[in-house]
């Protein structure tokens, strides 16, 4: 076994470098978590507050894999373990409901309403019931499925998977879990608490913090074909389970990403039905850190580690038996790991035992780490953060957080203004480097939205001195938008020039915006020269390197920005969609030709229009990702049809309905070419 922490340390390199390492993590979780922070009051406005959870939630982003979870729950419906809490509430103003767990498998409770609810899915979902009124988790599951399917979009493909509503939209999956809260610790996980004293993990801030954040209730009871059962609800520890990942050290979260691997490349490969979740792994991890206090979670020692789990895991499968890690008489495999399945899945996980720990070289991710290791003996790896990766990287990192995580939007002053309110308590906080960098990204959506509802309320109705007023009001607040944010929001500031027929302002802020996003060191979807931006950015601040380098997609909300663009936004709107993305460099594009249009210099409209046409033929997917051209080439088509080019303008069309419809704007290309073919047809 001498080579072992050789080939931990090995594989701890590698996992860091696939996984993420411990600042980038860090990153993910802050992005994350800022975020829920600031818009919880936005949501909460809107009648919901929500949870991410899933593996996103915990920091992994392993591709496909990293299921993203979203639970919503009603802030007024409150869920009690104890009558003597209901003096912690003011009734009628929040809803009073009773978990009752008697006579119910462990993990499991019915929930009596006490108070009268205002809530539609709520009241919509009683059931009477030994002269009690109970919350069936049937009929709310219905309920808040149809509440989904009604929102349009994507959310009409909404399909019932357990407890959620489950969207699949062009291969990206989301849960959406509709459950309700409660602030208390349940009655019958408080041996959980003891437990844990005893065994000093997690620590006491943790503990502390996971039993005054309580659980939420979930719609799915322990038999859900039995239509007897349809008044449980399942007791969910996902906020505490979120706690308790955080609390890991990197090797430890690195063992669950490797028996998530494991689990993923190796056990579950096999043609047969997969009786085996990742849920499992992660309470494997959590039982062997609290029971096995000699264990070192060291990067040396990561497979003894994994192999402690996995022997865990085997004889857990041997027994039949997984115990909840909160109410251990909980059997999670008491239904799905029983019988044949059973037998073969020891079988299985009996035979990889069999073969040592050399069954990793059966994963194909993790045999790329063993495979040096194994042919060069001397070859050692230093594990240290510094040593894995570059410092860049961690930029990299965070911008890519900040791009697919930051996406609250609202067309209300109320609840612009509660962003702004946000924004400004957090920062009564001690906030991190990144932590920073996240206020500045939503302070600068912020302004944008800001801006964006003043210059929607200019209205034919108006004098043109308050016009004139809301204008420059606007206008002075975008500014101070493009000045705090990324590189590529400049271009807003173009579009409200343009849209208010300021065109040669317009064209001077395309023309800075051109500058700025022509240098070889900026980033957009993660590509860029990191040498280049790594010499550029060399001991500048990490707020100031997000403003000189990050490119950002330009998102056209439910406002009218342009004109020329109008069909496409009805279509999206009318389709129960509130957004059209497109890639910044089509943006900048699109508006020099249509700025060149207004202005009437013919020459240097022919040249941008040759510009936006060799970028779309030419690119490679650096500045007109794969998911977006199908809005890119139509905006070429736009551009071609605006100028004259009627054929250029139908090849361009006919190009965009090629592409897979992402933006959901076929309806729009028909009839724009249909418009075309009438217009030719009178010539």
């Amino acid at each position: 076994m001498h080579h072992i922490p050789r080939l931990s340390e090995a594989v701890y390199v590698g996992m860091c470098c696939y996984v993420g390492s411990p600042t980038e993590v860090r990153i993910r979780r802050e992005v994350m978590d800022t975020d829920e922070v600031l818009t919880r009051p936005v949501m909460i406005m809107r009648g919901l507050d929500r949870m991410m959870s899933g593996s996103c939630s915990e920091g992994f982003r392993l591709c496909k894999t990293s299921d993203v979870d979203v639970m919503f729950w009603f802030p007024d419906q409150k869920v009690i373990c104890d009558l003597s809490q209901i003096t912690l509430y003011r009734i009628p103003q929040h809803t009073m409901i009773l978990m009752e767990c008697e006579n119910l498998p462990l993990g499991f409770t019915r929930l009596k309403l006490m108070t009268p609810s205002g809530n539609q899915a709520v009241n919509s979902s009683l059931i009477a019931s030994n002269n009690e009124i109970y919350i069936s988790s049937i009929l709310f599951r219905a309920h808040m499925l149809e509440f989904r399917q009604a929102f349009g979009g994507i959310g009409r493909s909404s399909v019932q998977h357990g407890p959620c509503a489950t969207i699949n939209h062009l291969g990206f999956e989301c849960d959406y879990a509709f459950c309700l809260r409660s602030h208390h610790w349940p009655n019958v996980a408080l041996p959980w608490i003891q437990r844990c004293q005893l065994k000093n993990w997690p620590q006491d801030h943790v503990l502390s913090s996971i039993i005054k954040d309580g659980c939420h209730v979930v719609p799915i009871s322990s038999s859900p074909l039995n239509p007897e059962s349809g008044c449980e609800w399942r007791i969910s520890f996902s906020g505490a389970e979120q706690k308790l990942v955080s609390s890991m050290n990197h090797c430890q979260f690195l063992c669950y990403g490797l028996l998530k691997i494991f689990l993923k490349e190796v056990i579950n490969s096999t043609e047969n039905e997969s009786c085996l979740c990742s849920y499992f792994m992660k309470t494997v991890v959590f039982w062997v850190i609290q029971n096995d206090t000699h264990l070192a979670w060291v990067p040396e020692n990561i497979l003894v580690c994994f192999w402690t789990c996995f022997k865990l895991l085997i004889s857990w499968v041997n027994r039949g038996e997984c115990p909840n890690f909160f109410i251990p008489k909980n059997n999670m495999f008491r239904v799905k790991v029983v019988g044949q399945k059973q037998a073969a899945l020891f079988g299985q996980l009996f035979g990889l035992y069999c073969k040592g720990i050399s069954c990793l070289l059966l994963s194909p991710k993790i045999r790329q780490y063993l495979y040096l290791p194994i042919v060069y003996r001397t070859l050692r790896f230093r594990t240290d953060e510094g040593s894995i990766i570059h410092s860049c990287r961690l930029d990299f990192c965070l911008f890519n957080e900040l791009k697919f995580r930051m996406s609250i939007t609202s067309s209300l002053l109320k609840e612009i203004f509660e962003l702004f309110i946000s924004i400004e308590q957090i920062q009564i906080c001690r906030l991190s480097p990144f932590q920073i960098v996240i206020v500045q990204r939503l302070l600068c959506t912020s302004l944008q939205l800001f801006s964006w509802f003043l210059s929607g309320q200019i209205t034919e109705e108006i004098s043109n001195k308050k016009r004139a007023y809301i204008c420059d009001k606007s206008l002075k607040i975008m500014k101070l938008s493009s000045k705090i944010g990324c590189v590529s929001d400049i271009l807003y500031l173009a579009i409200l020039f343009y849209k208010n027929s300021h065109f040669e302002q317009s064209l001077r802020c395309l023309q800075r915006a051109q500058e700025k996003m022509s240098k070889p060191y900026v980033i957009y979807y993660n590509k860029g020269n990191k040498e280049m931006y790594r010499h550029a950015m060399a001991g500048v601040s990490l707020s100031d390197r997000m403003r000189k380098c990050l490119i950002c997609d330009i998102t056209l909300f439910e406002y009218l920005y342009i004109d020329e663009l109008v069909p496409e936004q009805e279509v999206v709107k009318a389709d129960g969609f509130f957004e059209i993305v497109i890639p910044p460099f089509v943006v900048l594009h699109m508006l020099l030709v249509l700025t060149h249009h207004k202005l009437g210099d013919i020459v240097r409209l022919k040249q941008s229009l040759q510009d936006i046409h060799n970028l779309m033929l030419c690119d490679d997917g650096t500045h007109v990702p794969e998911d977006y051209r199908d809005i890119s080439w139509q905006i070429l088509g736009i551009c071609q049809q605006t100028c004259g080019d009627y054929m250029g303008a139908l090849n361009a069309f006919q190009c965009s309905l090629q592409q897979a419809p992402i933006q959901v704007i076929q309806k729009a290309t028909m009839f724009r070419i249909q418009k075309i073919n009438d217009f030719l047809l009178q010539i």
